[in-house]
């Protein structure tokens, strides 16, 4: 889907952000359903009800405390994937052009420098490399 937004509407980023919340927004809503569904159940949730508290009281006292862990992590998950997914599509050039910088736009740039300087075409990758595992390692570390 990313691939065909980007090849609808060249080298925008709008549009190519729009694709990537596209494509990511399925996880949050699985894993938000399941846990909100479990949690609209407890003892907790159901006197606060009874009590008349509103929806937004609720939320901010008794889900979200409990959603705020597994949120911060998709979220980091989610900003890797898109990293990649970004540096991909450019990669094959059909996401952002020339005038802006992209990793994956440089990595194809660089390619007919590669014989002459190889670690010229390694800097962009390991920049998303870099970035990539610096998301993740974030993520492992906030979810434990």
């Amino acid at each position: 889907m990313i691939l065909l937004f980007g090849a609808l509407v060249p080298g925008s980023f709008f549009i190519l952000y729009v694709a990537i919340s596209m494509v990511l927004w399925v996880e949050y809503f699985r894993v938000i359903r399941a846990k909100t569904l479990y949690l609209i159940r407890q003892p907790e949730v159901e006197a606060a009800q009874l009590f008349g508290f509103g929806s937004w009281h609720i939320f901010k006292r008794s889900l979200w405390p409990s959603f705020k862990k597994d949120v911060f992590t998709l979220a980091c998950f989610g900003a890797g994937t898109s990293v990649l997914a970004l540096a991909s599509v450019g990669f094959v050039y059909v996401g952002l052009r020339p005038p802006h910088a992209e990793l994956g736009l440089m990595m194809v740039e660089l390619f007919p420098y590669y014989s002459d300087a190889p670690w010229v075409l390694l800097q962009p990758l390991i920049a998303v490399v870099i970035m990539v595992l610096g998301f993740h390692l974030i993520a492992g570390g906030k979810s434990e």
